[in-house]
């Protein structure tokens, strides 16, 4: 009887055992999912909080452009727009940023030629067009150069059928790929869209990447002169003055970036003639105004906002105008894992501050590297 009574016994706290195992288990269960959802929830109102942030930042960046506009008629790396966003702590985060000038980049919708004359007449030997710029930093990458590299953009680029050359892509051309592809006859919304063009791979466009910007260019009437986008010399790379040298490229290259910034296109002129000793007429032939400038209307903001767990980086395109208030034309966003460095803010900005001091005198005839006065965002590797 008593043995029995033991059995019982050992069964029931054996089942009390499992009960309690079960319990904490289903316990354990419930904590750990509201322990997820607390995070999730808290991420999420991060990545808002960071996000409105970075909306401010923009107006900040917008309001700072307009002012510059009305200080100056020319752009270059001395002024305030050019300096990085200074690390700004936020509770619980950091938001840092740049901005940099799209007019110092190739905009590949200025290869838009609306006949093949008016590309003939590009890739004369007297004038550095957009055309033949485009040739040179392509031969600059050591990509092999050949009539279809600009016929086939302008394909891309134009609302018409019919192939602007013989080397030219239109519908047939695209549907041949695997999957086939559709020819988008309008400007380019960003540079990413030259893979897609009939004749580029995807490993030269990603060399080019840096150089390159997709900017809006108005639309003119036939008959009237195109508009065109220009080239700021003030902020081009040493790259893209090699390419707009064009025969001229090294001795080109250096004068400009011993004695940038420029105010003024006549002050640039100038300069060209002294250096290159050409008559000054045709120095504005072979560089017309429209293909190269002083001043920007383009620039891109990069900012990048750290807040608890939450990490976001986002790129808009500020149009800035004389006539309107600046507007965004394009916003990117993008949602990373945070990872709180602690040497890249602090340390990059206090090399932007050594370099690219305000009201710093202009650089000597002989410049070096050191000399250089450097885009926010390379430094900061934006």
């Amino acid at each position: 009887m008593q043995s029995g009574f033991s059995r019982q016994s050992g069964v029931a706290l054996v089942a009390a055992l499992l009960l309690m195992t079960s319990v904490m288990f289903i316990l354990g269960n419930i904590f750990y999912r509201h322990q997820v959802n607390v995070a999730q929830s808290t991420l999420s109102i991060h990545q808002d909080q960071a996000y409105l942030l970075a909306l401010s930042a923009e107006s900040w960046a917008r309001q700072l452009l307009e002012e510059d506009m009305a200080d100056s008629q020319a752009d270059h790396f001395e002024e305030l727009w050019a300096q990085a966003i200074p690390a700004m702590p936020v509770e619980g985060g950091i938001v840092n940023g740049c901005i940099s000038d799209l007019q110092g980049r190739f905009n590949i919708n200025s290869l838009f030629y609306r006949s093949p004359g008016e590309l003939k007449n590009a890739l004369g030997d007297d004038i550095a067009s957009f055309a033949k710029t485009w040739n040179n930093l392509l031969n600059y990458f050591e990509i092999p150069v050949h009539p279809g590299r600009i016929e086939t953009i302008i394909d891309w680029l134009d609302a018409n059928s019919s192939k602007i050359g013989p080397d030219g892509a239109e519908r047939e051309e695209y549907s041949g790929f695997y999957p086939p592809r559709t020819l988008a006859d309008s400007p380019m919304v960003e540079p990413r869209e030259l893979a897609a063009v009939f004749g580029y791979e995807v490993f030269e466009v990603q060399r080019l990447m840096p150089w390159l910007a997709a900017l809006p260019i108005p639309q003119i009437p036939p008959g009237e002169p195109k508009a065109s986008v220009a080239i700021n010399v003030n902020t081009a790379s040493e790259e893209l003055l090699l390419a707009l040298g064009d025969i001229y490229d090294m001795q080109f290259r250096d004068a400009v970036l011993a004695k940038r910034p420029f105010e003024t296109l006549d002050e640039f002129y100038g300069l060209l003639e002294f250096e290159l000793a050409l008559p000054i007429n045709d120095i504005k032939q072979r560089w017309p105004e429209g293909v190269i400038g002083v001043a920007t209307n383009f620039f891109e903001l990069y900012i990048e906002v750290t807040l608890g767990e939450a990490r976001i980086e986002v790129r808009s395109i500020i149009m800035r105008s004389s006539k309107a208030d600046s507007v965004i034309i394009s916003r990117e966003l993008t949602t990373v894992a945070a990872k709180m460095q602690k040497d890249s803010v602090t340390g990059l900005l206090e090399k932007l501050a050594a370099r690219n001091k305000l009201g710093s005198d202009k650089k000597s005839d002989s410049t070096t590297d050191d000399e250089q006065v450097l885009p926010a965002c390379a430094m900061i590797g934006a």
